[in-house]
């Protein structure tokens, strides 16, 4: 910091003293401690950010006391009401600017918002339609009568299709009922069959009507789950395997019966690819211990 100084003697009393910039000086110590060559030593105004008003350099250790009434600046361009009244315009300008560019981007996100939800509407209407065919061309399950996976391949290739020209999540869970081949061998398969069809039917209160419960085969279930991200699937999920892990079944009240899951939504992939990382997420459910869900993070299969 260059320091531009004067040393004066103020008096008291004297009113209102006058210095123009061209009475100050750099001071002679800090050229020296700096080493400043001469061309650069002269007096510099350009960028002022500290004034320091103190004693001169010899004064007398005592008791003093500096009384300072008041700091005017003078400029040649511009007076100091003027300079208070140009302040105070721009002060307001900039806050009706500011109101109007907020009103602007408030107005347009709106706008947006309004846009955005009315093609979620559509897409909704465009995947209710969907459903509807869906629902009219569908098969069931001859056992449980639910719908089987030879049936939703061609649904699941559109809505998927949908869904991603959509931008709108879309998950899926895969279920294995535990230890389901020592049920059969040990109560047989008639009682086998019963227990799968208490299980679709309680499921089938658990689950949302958008849902779309499918047999995929023996004892594995899948649950597709349109409009749907990973946070609320797995708040299925979970609900599916407790109440099932608690039920008392009608049938034999000593009976228990926990299932395994595995949760996977939809990225930049393909069905196949969707339906492998959730069959993966429920083989490590198994491996884990069994009655758990899993979810599959991974983004791509390597």
């Amino acid at each position: 910091m260059k320091f531009n100084a004067i040393e004066y003697s103020p008096g008291t009393d004297q009113g209102l003293q006058i210095f123009p910039l061209r009475s100050f000086q750099v001071l002679s110590w800090w050229i020296a401690e700096n080493n400043i060559p001469v061309n650069k030593a002269n007096r510099q105004f350009d960028n002022i950010s500290i004034i320091e008003i103190a004693t001169g350099s010899y004064v007398k250790e005592a008791c003093y006391a500096i009384k300072l009434n008041r700091l005017v600046f003078y400029g040649d361009w511009i007076t100091e009401s003027a300079l208070v009244k140009l302040l105070l315009l721009l002060w307001v300008t900039t806050a009706v600017v500011v109101i109007f560019v907020e009103r602007f981007l408030l107005n347009k996100k709106i706008k947006t918002s309004e846009a955005h939800s009315q093609h979620l509407r559509d897409a909704n209407r465009l995947l209710y339609n969907k459903s509807l065919k869906f629902e009219y061309l569908a098969c069931t399950d001859p056992l449980t009568r639910i719908r089987n996976r030879h049936t939703v391949t061609e649904w699941l290739e559109e809505i998927i299709i949908q869904t991603r020209a959509n931008n709108i999540p879309f998950s899926m869970i895969f279920i294995d009922l535990d230890y389901f081949k020592s049920v059969n061998d040990t109560y047989g398969h008639n009682f086998g069959d019963e227990v799968l069809i208490k299980f679709t039917t309680t499921v089938e209160t658990l689950i949302r009507r958008s849902d779309v419960f499918v047999r995929w085969g023996g004892e594995e279930f899948v649950i597709f789950c349109p409009e749907t991200n990973m946070k609320n699937t797995v708040e299925i999920a979970e609900r599916i395997r407790e109440t099932i892990m608690i039920k008392k079944w009608e049938f034999d009240k000593d009976f228990h019966l926990t299932c395994s899951l595995g949760i996977a939504e939809l990225v930049d992939e393909t069905s196949e690819d969707l339906i492998k990382r959730a069959d993966l997420a429920l083989l490590k459910a198994k491996k884990m211990g069994r009655n758990r869900t899993e979810i599959s993070w991974e983004h791509h299969l390597k």
